[in-house]
């Protein structure tokens, strides 16, 4: 009996039965690389022992991490278990059902894993991994009263820890503004940071942004900065323009900004996170937009907001009107548009990276 040279197995144990060839664990390393993070989970890690060994390797989870793509969790306020998730693969858009597992909105999300709010008479805050669903729960906070919005899950890439950090007031002195942090896994109590410097202007201080190992905090004047490995936080200034009209956005490994000051033209600014040091990028043209769904809003300029970078400097997400029902991905260097409309109701969004990555 010949045997075709050409046929492969997945491993020698498989190969051995058919008397068949069998692909190098190298070989099957890079390929199974290429394949998204919950098919690995659901179909491959199933096709054989070796290849679950693989897939469940460390090595393999860190690598697929940094070769994955981002995408956008997007929840129904009303009703959180029932979201979805959107990528784009292959240069089109790719819309699967979202469920972590646990009711509650995302608050955060950090290679791979995700913070969840739940809607309990007492909310708890957990860390779970919606795709493999193993989760954690927080301690709770301690005389500290605040939005669950504002808070961040940050990677400390030099020690492989995870720390939450919240900013909160404490419930007896109502002006006094405090950061809480927690190294995840190893504090059983939230720690404070020194932040006497600037409680007058925290009060003014709304948005949060994970970058990397850096939580900011935004305004129209200034940039905190927390690096969460030293737990040192700076004051930065914010970019330098006439008029500060436009939103901030994490890019990649820093927080970026639109300016939105003029009627089409779009200017993206990029700080550095060490340095606090704002840099021009490029800028793009967002008249194809007004184009395009001008007649969907009477006052359309208003009703369309930046949301996230789903490729950094390239592919950048809006949604448009109130609610966060009609979704737009505006690639900001061909103008390609793609988009998608959600049913009536409100809807919650949070970036994120669909991963294999737990906190053990």
């Amino acid at each position: 009996m010949s045997i075709n040279p050409y046929i492969f197995h997945c491993c020698k144990r498989c190969a051995r039965k058919r008397n068949t060839r069998y692909l190098p664990r190298d070989i099957v390393f890079q390929l199974l690389l290429h394949l998204p993070a919950q098919l690995l989970h659901d179909v491959v890690r199933h096709v054989c022992r070796e290849w679950s060994l693989v897939i469940c390797s460390p090595n393999f989870i860190q690598h697929h991490l940094r070769n994955s793509t981002g995408g956008v969790i997007i929840q129904q306020k009303i009703s959180p278990r029932n979201g979805i998730y959107v990528e784009m693969r292959r240069g089109c858009l790719e819309i699967c059902k979202f469920d972590c597992g646990v009711d509650g909105l995302v608050r955060s999300s950090c290679n791979g894993l995700v913070v969840i709010s739940d809607e309990s008479g007492f909310p708890n805050l957990y860390v779970t991994n919606p795709l493999t669903k193993q989760w954690t729960i927080l301690p709770p906070f301690s005389n500290l009263t605040g939005h669950y919005w504002n808070c961040g899950l940050a990677f400390v890439e030099s020690s492989m820890e995870y720390k939450m950090v919240r900013m909160c007031r404490d419930e007896y002195i109502v002006q006094k503004t405090r950061i809480a942090v927690l190294t995840i896994g190893v504090d059983e109590v939230w720690r404070h940071i020194d932040i006497n410097f600037c409680h007058s202007q925290l009060s003014f201080i709304w948005f949060l942004f994970v970058t990397g190992g850096y939580v900011h905090w935004t305004s129209s004047k200034y940039v905190l900065t927390l690096n969460v490995e030293t737990e040192i936080i700076r004051r930065f200034p914010a970019p330098q323009l006439p008029k500060m009209f436009g939103s901030f956005l994490p890019m990649g490994g820093n927080l970026s900004y639109i300016d939105e000051s003029r009627k089409f033209s779009r200017d993206v600014w990029e700080m550095n996170s060490v340095t606090g040091e704002w840099t021009m990028l490029f800028s793009f043209d967002s008249e194809p937009l007004n184009d395009r769904f001008k007649g969907m809003f009477s006052n359309y300029m208003k009703s369309i907001t930046p949301r996230f970078w789903l490729v950094a400097r390239e592919l950048l997400v809006f949604s448009l009107g109130f609610g966060q029902i009609f979704w737009i991905v505006y690639n900001v260097k061909t103008s390609e548009i793609q988009s998608f409309e959600l049913e009536g109701g409100r809807y919650h969004s949070e970036a994120h990276v669909n991963s294999l990555v737990w906190l053990e």
